[in-house]
């Protein structure tokens, strides 16, 4: 008996250590309500995330840095003041134009593209200075920084409550342009191939990144390191393959 006191005294302060060591907290990641698929899909009370880009992305994070996920949903107009308050770790599809504050961002993600979607009747178009004064299909809360450049004062913004609601309101010839992002184009043809809606101009093309709240407790050189190995090892990439 004497010779197993010693082992089993070990074991159960080793358990007892164990059982002191709390679970790391959730990464709390914002889910913008104004969002649709393939970026994120809610529940019918929009109070839900429960799929898209943005929530298997931030699981593949969140699992990464072995830590549970939570999310945050906000209308879009938050976001930025919700990071800036700590109330949330991070956000992604994003760039640092569509959001204020100060954030750390990291690498590009995601290969995504501004366009201008069309109705199949809408005439082409030779330059963006063609839509001054014209209605576009735009979304809630969305900036759209290359445009408001060119148009100026011309911008006449047609707000939907949502991408998809954007796409469909162009489909149904309500508006004959759209300021749309290519991802959520394709998935939308991809749902709708009949759909009578053509991309008309690229307005430019850039990489979609995450930016993290300065109160965020993770370390962001570990945050750099998982996405760098996200991305190495392909996952992200079959994450956007799901919704192409």
């Amino acid at each position: 008996m004497k010779r197993l006191a010693g082992p089993l005294i070990a074991m159960l302060l080793s358990s007892a250590a164990a059982a002191q060591v709390p679970a790391p907290p959730p990464l709390r990641f914002v889910a913008a309500t104004n969002n649709a698929l393939p970026i994120a899909e809610f529940d019918s009370s929009n109070e839900h995330l429960i799929g898209g880009i943005a929530k298997d992305l931030a699981e593949l994070i969140a699992a990464g840095l072995g830590r549970p996920v939570s999310f945050v949903p906000l209308p879009a107009k938050r976001v930025s003041a919700a990071l800036v308050a700590g109330e949330a770790d991070a956000v992604c599809f994003v760039l640092p134009e569509w959001l204020q504050g100060d954030f750390r961002w990291t690498r590009g993600l995601i290969p995504e593209a501004s366009l201008v979607a069309a109705h199949a009747d809408a005439p082409a178009l030779k330059s963006l200075e063609q839509l001054s004064g014209q209605p576009l299909g735009t979304v809630l809360s969305y900036n759209y920084p290359r445009v408001e450049q060119a148009l100026g004062k011309g911008l006449k913004r047609a707000d939907a409550a949502s991408m998809s609601a954007n796409l469909r309101r162009l489909a149904a010839g309500r508006v004959r342009y759209a300021l749309v992002e290519k991802t959520s184009l394709q998935y939308f043809l991809r749902e709708l191939p009949n759909a009578p809606v053509r991309i008309a101009w690229v307005i430019d093309r850039f990489d979609a990144r995450c930016a993290f709240s300065q109160r965020s407790g993770v370390p962001f050189a570990e945050v750099a390191s998982v996405l760098d190995q996200l991305v190495s090892s392909g996952s992200v990439e079959r994450v956007l393959a799901r919704y192409r």
